[in-house]
């Protein structure tokens, strides 16, 4: 029988993230100000057309900073995507459950000189509570690791397509209360 299990998380907004909206929103905000009072003598009414631009395109940069994550479970295999404003997905993980290598609770401090050749952070933040890992080898990428929230059914079914030593090793990390 076939299983099939989703999450979607949603991440959260980085000091980065802030300051760009602030900065594009005062940018836009001199912007309009400049059209209005002096490019306005030039082009005439085009003005409040440029205008109208600036502020599709000022939505557009702000709504791109919501970013959702969603984790796909079939038959102990995982997928995840990443959601851009709702309007675009990208596949960011596609991993077999039988090519991970480890699957255990996450903790920056323990990887963080640890060398991957791809680091993909799909939770809301690296220092969230009930973070999980897993790595992973492939040919396109390398050594992998993927930090991700996910839900106790998610890990349960993520499980199921384990080899028995990642099983054995994921449900000794599970007992000594990573989740």
């Amino acid at each position: 029988m076939d299983s099939f299990v989703e999450q979607i998380v949603a991440k959260k907004k980085s000091g980065k993230d802030l300051l760009i909206i602030i900065a594009s929103i005062f940018g836009f905000v001199i912007i309009t100000f400049l059209i209005l009072t002096i490019v306005t003598a030039f082009i005439g009414s085009l003005s409040l057309l440029l205008v109208a631009g600036l502020g599709y395109g000022l939505w557009w940069l702000l709504t791109s900073l919501n970013i959702e994550y969603e984790y796909c479970v079939t038959n102990g295999d995982i997928d995840i995507d990443q959601i851009t404003a709702k309007r675009k997905r990208k596949r960011i993980v596609s991993v077999s459950g039988k090519k991970i290598e480890s699957l255990e609770p996450y903790s920056h401090q323990q990887y963080m000189n640890r060398k991957f050749d791809r680091t993909v952070i799909a939770a809301p933040s690296v220092n969230e509570p009930g973070l999980w890992c897993f790595t992973y080898h492939s040919k396109k990428s390398g050594h992998t690791l993927v930090v991700f929230q996910p839900e106790k059914r998610v890990l349960e079914a993520l499980k199921s397509g384990l080899s028995a030593l990642v099983l054995r090793e994921a449900n000794k990390k599970m007992a000594e209360g990573g989740q």
